[in-house]
């Protein structure tokens, strides 16, 4: 896959949407259970999304690629671990 500019802030986006999108179809799904600790995973995937388009935006050295593999890593990481913890709130 080609690692540029575009393709790594789509993907951000993407990730970024999926989590939204699951937590409110869970807040949707369970109303009452569990909508503070739906909302904080909300936030952070915000929190999340932020930090890693800063981070993309900021790389300057020349070449990038390595450093958009590396971020990449990093925030396919992060995102299954919000995801998990969605899941873990659907489990309660």
């Amino acid at each position: 896959m080609a690692e540029n500019l575009r393709t790594i802030k789509k993907d951000i986006n993407f990730l970024t949407e999926e989590l939204l999108f699951d937590c409110c179809m869970f807040m949707e799904l369970n109303p009452g259970k569990n909508q503070a600790e739906a909302m904080e995973l909300i936030n952070q995937a915000i929190s999340l999304r932020d930090e890693l388009l800063s981070r993309v935006n900021s790389i300057r050295e020349k070449p990038a690629k390595p450093h958009f593999k590396q971020l990449r890593a990093e925030m396919v990481e992060k995102a299954n671990g919000l995801f998990e913890k969605i899941s873990e709130l659907a489990k309660q």
